[in-house]
Formats: structure tokens, C-alpha cells, sequence
């Protein structure tokens, strides 16, 4: 019943602010009791607000309290036996419902800027990814960070004579990356270069369009990422070719990936081997930007990965049979620019036979009860996106005992936006090593702040490290400020690494 009344506000209030999507209609809507709704007068306080261009400040966050709402009408069953498409052109005529709005280009990829790393990872015949340079020593240093977004502002900063240049927004955290045996971000973004670039025509079909050159991919795999989860709002941007143009995009580069898929066929995790020990990445999305009507129902099924309970207890049953010991789930979710992931909004109910209206307050507390159910479903580590602010970090106890730690939002890593909390972000550090029984345990966690510049030290939306020795000795004065929010944000249960 909670999940419908949900279900039904989110439905009605369900926006995207930020780069990330955006309200549905200009007024509010009074909830009728029997299921009716009526506009509220525009400017009353419980009304909408309409979102900025995208290349304009973000609003604040008091103005940002709306849910998310849920895909309309995805199936939650596994992929249907179905056709496999053998092209991009094969893949838009059997799950494309009809074309987003946005006039089609000719133009060929962007490519390299110059040698690009070679990836550490490969796939076995097994199905199983790993390192060239794994020692086997049963103790597995593995980072996580945040989205990694390639806005209008970006692109325009990255522009070059022969195409775009990333690469120097990682130049600072890429010694820190280099001593991790694995590592991972949320890649939010398209690569179609078919479609207009964000820089290009900011919003496609109501809401903004995160198309971006393929050589951002380029700059994430130089910047020493291994894998990338890709189940995010901003998937139907470029709509079903924009799908596959971005997924042989990180194929090209190197990139394991999972989130996002071509056909019913491929498989809906990845297991690596990393120094010895098997873990199991998942990843799903919540919400679509309404995008998703674009695909057929088969479509959203096969291509996307809607959460559901349902679909991560099966995902979690699968990626252990093949062989993971430890998994872990990025999961897109929560209210943008919100560092309380446990909301609470006031809704207006009107009483259909005496027209009177009340309010109620509604916990919005979407986020606590699908981490519960990701700990249920023998997720093992849950690190939430899609807030584009950093939230708390907790640990939940899953219906079979174990300790399951949570971060409900990793916050941007690198993106255009202008807020000090969407600016603020972490690397993420779990250590897992094998103990005396055999059994792969969390042996140590910690994180090292970061702020993400638009300029700093002659590059363009830059990634630096706050803490010693991690910062490379470089100093600013916007480091102490975003250490205090940062810090306070996640609280005491996460050890820092480094020091001010």
C-alpha cells in the first residue's frame, strides 16, 4: 500500500532538475481521495517549479523536494526469448516505438586524442574478467566513485581544433587510482554521434540531453577506471541507437561494463577476479526520464535494468552461481540535490464530497526500503547514485544476519554543475581479503575527499583529492569548506583517509 501511495505522488511530482530531467507541467496536483486530481492555483506553496536551462545554475535545494517515479510500465520478468539483433539499424526497428525529437546528424565519431591506456581487465571464456597484473595475493583494493557526467559547459571547455579533450579532468586523482587493483564509476552519459551533443541543443524532448563525444570515454579509461556501471536516467537520451552507439563506445575503450545492454542474451552482471577473489557487480536505475516510452515495452525490458525486487534477487542468485563471492550494487535512485536520503513532503488531499483540502506529510522513504530489500536479496556492498550530492553512510542488517554497508549517494564526480554539495565528492576504498576459513570478507573501508574545480592548475573541471597525501601536496581555499560539508555529510561510521 506504501509503495502504491508512492508510487501514485511520484507519478505526479516525479522531476529531474539539474542536467538530469525536469518537472511534468507547471502546476501541482491536488490528490483527490477517490483517485481524482485537480490543479492547485499555480504559486501556491505546494506547486511545482519549472527547471532552469541546463547551462544556467542549478536551483538551490529547497526547491528541488520532488520523488522520482518509477518507469511506466517496464515489466519486472526476466528477458523474453526474443530476436537478436545483429545491428544498431536491426536494434531501432525491433525496439524503438518512435524517434526522440531531435533532428539526426552525419557526422563520424570522436576518437582518440592521442595513446590510450591499455585496460587491465579481459574476459574469459568463462565469463570471468581479469587483471593482467593480479598477483593472486587474496587481498582486493577496489575504488568506487560517483557519476561521471560530461555536460554542456564540459564539452564547450574540452572543445580542441580536432574534437574534445577530457583528459586533464582526471589528472589529479590519477596517481590515487593507480593503487587500487580495480576500479569503478557511474558512466552517465550517451556517445551518439548521431544525436546533437549536450553543448549543442541542451534538452531534447522536455528534459536535458547528456549526449557527449565518445572521447570522454577516452579520458575515463586514461584516468585508470576499469569498469563503469551504466543503468542511469539519462539511458534513452539518444533513444535505442544512442544505446548501442554507447555501449561500443566502452567496448572501444576498454571499459567492462553492466547496467545497460544490447539484446536478451548478454548477461545482466559482471564477476572479475580481483587478487584472487571473485566479486559480483550489478546495476540498476529507477527512473528513466519518461525516455523510456521511446522503446517498446521488449525494448525496456532487454536494453534497460529497471529495478525490482524481483529482477536483483534473480540477478543476485545468478552472479554467485557464476562465481561471485562478494557482491556489489550501484543502484540510480533518491531526490536530486538532497543529502538526506529519508525526505519527508507535505501533499494536499481534497476530500471529493465536502471539497475540502488537507495536508498530509508523505516519508519519502523510497531509498530505505529498497536498500533493505538490495541487503535482503544477498547484496553484500550497496552504493548508491543519482542525487548529484553525497549522502550518509549506514550499515543495514539483512534478513539472514549479515552487515551490509550503504552509501545512499556517491554524489558527482565530475560534472558542470554549480553547487557547492553537487561539487563535493569521494573516492570510495573497500578492502577485501580471504580469511583462515576460506570466506572473502570486508577487511577495511575508507574514503578520500575530493572537490571537483572548474579550473585548477590550467584543467577544466578537475577532480582533487582534499587530504594529504592524496592532494599532492596542492592547496585551496575551497578544500577546508568542502572537507566540513563532505565529512559531516557522510558521518562517523566511514573512516578518512588522509589528513588536512
Amino acid at each position: 500500500m506504501k509503495r502504491a501511495l508512492l508510487a501514485v505522488i511520484a507519478a505526479l511530482l516525479a522531476c529531474s532538475i539539474c542536467g538530469c530531467g525536469r518537472p511534468h507541467g507547471g502546476n501541482d496536483q491536488i490528490i483527490d481521495i477517490e483517485g481524482s486530481a485537480t490543479h492547485a492555483p499555480a504559486g501556491s506553496a505546494e506547486a511545482l517549479f519549472t527547471e532552469p536551462a541546463a547551462d544556467e545554475p542549478a536551483p538551490s535545494p529547497a526547491v528541488t523536494e520532488a520523488p522520482t517515479a518509477p518507469p511506466t510500465g517496464v515489466p519486472t520478468a526476466p528477458p523474453s526469448e526474443a530476436p537478436v539483433p545483429t545491428s544498431a539499424d536491426e536494434a531501432v526497428a525491433l525496439y524503438e516505438s518512435y524517434p526522440l525529437g531531435y533532428q539526426p546528424l552525419s557526422r563520424a565519431p570522436v576518437r582518440a586524442n592521442g595513446q590510450v591506456k591499455e585496460p587491465r581487465y579481459s574476459l574469459g571464456s568463462d565469463g570471468v574478467y581479469r587483471s593482467s597484473s593480479d598477483s593472486g595475493d587474496n587481498e582486493a583494493v577496489i575504488m568506487f566513485t560517483g557519476d561521471l557526467m560530461c555536460q554542456t559547459r564540459q564539452q564547450k571547455a574540452a572543445k580542441t581544433s580536432t574534437g574534445y579533450d577530457f583528459n586533464g579532468s582526471f589528472d589529479f586523482v590519477r596517481g590515487l587510482f593507480a593503487k587500487a587493483d580495480l576500479v569503478v564509476g557511474n558512466f552517465e552519459a550517451t556517445t551518439c554521434p548521431s544525436a546533437p551533443y549536450m553543448s549543442e541543443q541542451i534538452q531534447v524532448d522536455g528534459s536535458p540531453n547528456l549526449n557527449a563525444p565518445a572521447s570522454f570515454a577516452e579520458a575515463i579509461r586514461n584516468a585508470g577506471y576499469d569498469m563503469v556501471v551504466m543503468s542511469n536516467n539519462h539511458n534513452c537520451d539518444a533513444g535505442v541507437r544512442g544505446i548501442y552507439d554507447t555501449l561500443d563506445t566502452v567496448d572501444e575503450y576498454g571499459l567492462a561494463h553492466t547496467g545497460l545492454f544490447r539484446n536478451a542474451e548478454e548477461t545482466r552482471y559482471i564477476v572479475a577476479e580481483v587478487e584472487g577473489i571473485r566479486i559480483g557487480l550489478l546495476s540498476y536505475a529507477t527512473y528513466f526520464n519518461h525516455k523510456e516510452v521511446h522503446l517498446t515495452r521488449e525494448g525496456q525490458d532487454v536494453l534497460l535494468n529497471v529495478y525490482s525486487p524481483e529482477r536483483v534477487t534473480r540477478d543476485v542468485a545468478a552472479v554467485r552461481a557464476a562465481g561471485a563471492e562478494y557482491v556489489f550494487v550501484y543502484i540510480h535512485w533518491g531526490v536530486e540535490y538532497k543529502t538526506d536520503p529519508s525526505l519527508v513532503i507535505t501533499v494536499p488531499i481534497r476530500e471529493r464530497l465536502t471539497g475540502k483540502t488537507f495536508n498530509i506529510r508523505v516519508p519519502l522513504d523510497q531509498q530505505l526500503e529498497t536498500a533493505q530489500e538490495l541487503a535482503d536479496a544477498g547484496v553484500d556492498y550497496i552504493i548508491g547514485s543519482h542525487p548529484h550530492a553525497l549522502q550518509p553512510y549506514t550499515v543495514l542488517t539483512s534478513a539472514d544476519g549479515r552487515r551490509v554497508p550503504l552509501i545512499y549517494s556517491m554524489g558527482n564526480f565530475v560534472s558542470h554543475q554549480k553547487l557547492d554539495i553537487s561539487n563535493d565528492t569521494i573516492v570510495l576504498r573497500v578492502i577485501l581479503t580471504r580469511d583462515s576459513s576460506g570466506r572473502v570478507v570486508l577487511s577495511k573501508e575508507g574514503y578520500v575527499p575530493a572537490r571537483t574545480h572548474v579550473s585548477f592548475r590550467g584543467r577544466d573541471y578537475a577532480v582533487v583529492p582534499i587530504t594529504y597525501p592524496y592532494n599532492q601536496g596542492l592547496s585551496s581555499d575551497e578544500f577546508l569548506p568542502a572537507y566540513r560539508r563532505i565529512t559531516q555529510t557522510i558521518g562517523n561510521g566511514l573512516e578518512i583517509m588522509g589528513t588536512m
